[in-house]
Formats: C-alpha cells, structure tokens, sequence
C-alpha cells in the first residue's frame, strides 16, 4: 500500500471521490473554490500514477487513486 504525506491524503479525499481541481493563483490548486494544495504536492501524486492533469490545468484521480483513496478510507 502507498504511504502518503496529509497534504496528499486531503487532496486525495476529493479527487478520489470524482472531484476535479481547478487551478488558483501562482502555485495554487483549488477545489469548490477552496485552496487545498500547491502544484508540486499535484506532481507528487501524478508521479505516483494517482492523478492526471487535463489540457485546462485540472488535475482528476485516475482509477489507481480512486483506489487508494477507497483502500485507505479517505
């Protein structure tokens, strides 16, 4: 099982329930208007193969995410 730091547990607790990001400000990434990470904790989790990013800046989960999120009760 893939350990992950909090900040990409609280990404994650949106993405991996079908929530999209929206970019913010600089560095930010938003969610229903809301700042919950930076660009570099997004990076990390599409390293990992639990995000992608869309042509508008948006990042998603992908299937593994999705069951990340599920394996880890986020």
């Amino acid at each position: 099982m893939q350990t992950l730091t909090e900040a990409q547990k609280r990404v994650m607790k949106w993405l991996g329930k079908g929530w999209c990001t929206s970019p913010g400000p600089g560095s930010s990434v938003m969610v229903n208007g809301k700042r919950i990470c930076n660009t570099d904790t997004m990076l990390a989790l599409y390293r990992q193969g639990l995000a992608t990013k869309d042509n508008q800046g948006c990042w998603a989960a992908t299937p593994s995410g999705k069951t990340v999120t599920a394996q880890l009760g986020l």
